[in-house]
């Protein structure tokens, strides 16, 4: 049979393409309608923060010399308005404040959904200035605001609720101007009564349990209210950290807390409140957050800033390391911190490394691991760490190339002492005391510890058997390994140690009250710089303080003191260098390793991108379709 195209084909042609082109158009035009409505959204996004930022002007007790609203940090210089700030003396203004890397601006882009963080341990608090962990930081952060925060790529210092601010050429003040807009999330505004509140009536305040933070803001003086809106500090002498000090404490709303006695407060254990991106989903006091419940924070909806995309973030606690890991495996959360065993087996798991990425980096807040020894009076009786002989031969006793290589996989490098490898403040010419067995037995022996009666086990002239407790969180496989050897390596030379697992939970009680011989823990610092005073100052040894290893000593408070002190980068980063030296030699603790993060993160997740500071988690999205979304960038 003959195939023949005659007209009625055509005409079926011309329809066919008709019909296409008109589809092609019609999503076109849906396209454009989209991008009209993200377009719209933002808009209206804007005019809500430019209606709330002239609201807080008229609020602020400043006086407009330009058009209203010009005293915004985004206005051109020439119509800021100065009137709050003292007359000659440079005005720094805040640059807008933005997401780092807009969510918004990435592929995949949606908005809603609960993002969900597994812990290792339970928060006990997460009052502010009453929590002790890690744990109670990070959601502090997400709830409460500063004047300044560490840019995530530079660490640059930079304005958050501060709009402006003076510093003295001197040292002596700093006069800073907040944001107009800023509110906390019952709507009630950031103000400068706010600000000398929380220092004086929480953070200085003697019947509130906050002594480790009281312990670290030292250098500033007081705070006076020079306008609603307008704060000075004032500084006992020019420090180093004066201007970090200031704008980094976490600015509470005194309506709020002033309702409560000091004892309701320590008492308390999730009175949170403040101006930041997220709020805890029960505000109530009279029913507040208290373990073991999951702490639930909710979008905070009237913020001031750049609003997260996620409507909710949840931490839960699974203290287990392989429930941990199974609980996320099977979609109970959206970002967990493995055992580095199991980032070492699943990085060989094509089908995990579909669904999941694995993120491993340096940054500010990796941490070091260590072992404190304790180094005064448990139960009003001396412990054998007392001795710095004792202290270095029980170092020398634990060969952490081992642990690096068995334990770790390889994943974290060894550490020599309090400062991250990655800042200046380390000492480069220090190296790790070595694993030296001989040189342990030696150190033991020359301190009076022998085996005096011949049954394995030292003695000091008394004939006190050398036993001691390593107290340790439980739930980590890699800690247990770790502690596990601890106590071989103290069999092979005479020493009984004995195993003692706690509940993270309860670990802070006993570093309050002393009551341990040896513990490992790790450390992660909140400053690029870190303030030796928190934990090796011997003033921090008093009221719970952070010097829990209770080590005195003279020389290191000279030093902690000239450094502190010191302006000029370069000159201070050599005394920190001898106070490197001078904890390296004494060993208070044993530093085991600096550690990386590490992170499983599942790749609905978008925006994800790996700082300097660390995570970002309020630039997060979920993408519904399960799309991984923007990966994971190296800085």
């Amino acid at each position: 049979m003959q195939n023949r195209f005659g007209v009625k084909d055509l005409v079926i042609l011309v329809l066919l393409l008709a019909v296409g082109v008109g589809v092609w158009l019609s999503m076109v035009q849906a396209d454009r309608q989209h991008d009209d409505l993200r377009s719209l959204v933002r808009s209206v996004e804007t005019i809500d923060r430019q209606i709330n930022r002239l609201q807080g002007t008229l609020d602020s007790g400043v006086v407009a010399r330009g058009p209203a609203g010009t005293d915004a940090p985004g206005a051109p210089a020439s119509a800021r308005d100065e009137s709050w700030a003292r007359p000659g003396v440079p005005v720094t203004w805040a640059e807008p404040f933005a997401f780092t890397n807009d969510p918004r601006d990435a592929e995949g882009y949606a908005e809603g959904g609960e993002f969900v963080e597994i812990l290792e341990g339970q928060p006990p608090i997460i009052t502010p200035y009453r929590y002790a962990d890690t744990y109670g930081r990070r959601i502090n952060e997400l709830v409460c605001e500063s004047l300044g925060k560490f840019d995530p790529e530079t660490l640059e210092l930079k304005g958050l609720l501060a709009a402006a601010w003076q510093y003295d050429p001197n040292g002596l003040w700093l006069r800073a101007l907040i944001q107009p807009a800023a509110r906390f999330s019952d709507g009630e505004p950031v103000t400068a009564a706010d600000v000398k509140y929380t220092l004086e009536s929480v953070l200085r305040n003697p019947e509130i349990e906050a002594e480790r933070f009281r312990s670290v803001y030292t250098s500033i003086k007081g705070v006076e209210v020079i306008a609603p809106k307008v704060v000075e500090f004032s500084f006992h002498e020019p420090r180093f950290n004066n201007r970090s000090q200031a704008f980094t404490l976490r600015i509470l709303p005194k309506h709020f807390f002033e309702r409560f006695a000091p004892t309701q407060i320590n008492q308390g254990t999730g009175l949170l409140i403040g101006s930041g991106p997220f709020k805890l989903a029960n505000l109530d006091p009279t029913d507040q957050w208290k373990p073991p419940q999951d702490v639930v924070l909710v979008r905070n909806e009237a913020y001031w800033g750049p609003r997260p995309a996620v409507a909710s973030y949840r931490f839960k606690t699974v203290q287990e390391s392989v429930a941990r890991l199974t609980t996320y495996t099977n979609g109970g959360g959206d970002l967990v911190r493995p055992t580095a065993q199991q980032i070492d087996g699943k990085r060989k798991d094509a089908e995990f490394l579909k669904l999941h990425r694995d993120l491993v980096w340096y940054n500010m807040q990796g941490g070091w691991s260590f072992i404190a020894w304790q180094c005064g009076e448990r139960a009003g009786k001396a412990t054998p760490f007392r001795d710095k002989r004792v202290r270095l031969a029980m170092t020398h006793l634990i060969d952490r190339e081992r642990i690096l290589r068995d334990i770790f996989k390889g994943l974290a490098r060894i550490a020599t002492g309090p400062f991250n490898g990655e800042t200046p403040q380390a000492n480069p010419a220090i190296k790790p005391w070595p694993y030296d067995p001989d040189r342990a037995r030696e150190l033991l022996a020359e301190a009076g510890w022998l085996d005096r009666d011949g049954d394995g086990v030292l003695e000091d002239e008394a004939r006190n058997p050398f036993v001691f407790e390593l107290t340790f969180a439980q739930g980590n496989d890699s800690t247990l390994q770790m502690v596990t050897y601890v106590k071989d390596q103290c069999g092979k030379v005479g020493i009984r140690c004995q195993l003692r697992p706690v509940d993270w939970s309860i670990l802070q009680t006993l570093l309050n009250s002393r009551d341990f011989d040896a513990l490992t823990m790790a450390w992660s610092a909140s400053d690029p710089e870190s303030d030796p005073r928190q934990l090796w100052h011997s003033t921090a040894i008093q009221n719970q303080g952070d010097n829990f290893a209770q080590w005195n000593d003279p020389q290191a408070d000279r030093l902690i003191e000239q450094g502190v002190a010191t302006i000029d980068d370069a000159q201070r980063m050599l005394v920190w260098h001898q106070l490197h030296s001078r904890i390296h030699e004494e060993a208070p603790y044993t530093p085991l390793l600096e550690l990386p993060y590490l992170r499983f993160n599942t790749r609905r997740t978008g925006n994800v991108h790996t700082y300097k500071s660390g995570l970002e988690v309020q630039e997060f999205f979920l993408t519904p379709s399960g799309d991984p979304g923007s990966r994971a960038t190296a800085q």
